[in-house]
């Protein structure tokens, strides 16, 4: 249960234009793992630290939708 929630607010983030690149971040680090950051951000063609602060963007955004979904029920 708690992983397809995860999911469902992952997707959200896939939609939307302002969440995408830290979507993508997420993606190829948890959801369907690079193997590393390191892989992870040259699939992204992204500097480490770009790549990083994209990670930490969507890591917070997927954060806040899992608390608004929480908090609405």
């Amino acid at each position: 249960m708690v992983q397809q929630l995860v999911l469902d607010a992952a997707a959200r983030l896939a939609d939307s234009p302002r969440d995408r690149r830290g979507y993508r971040a997420l993606h190829h680090t948890y959801l369907q793992p690079a193997g590393s950051q390191q892989r992870a951000a040259e699939l992204l063609d992204l500097p480490i630290s770009t790549f990083r602060r994209h990670l930490a963007a969507g890591v917070d955004r997927l954060t806040e939708l899992l608390w608004q979904q929480e908090l609405g029920r």
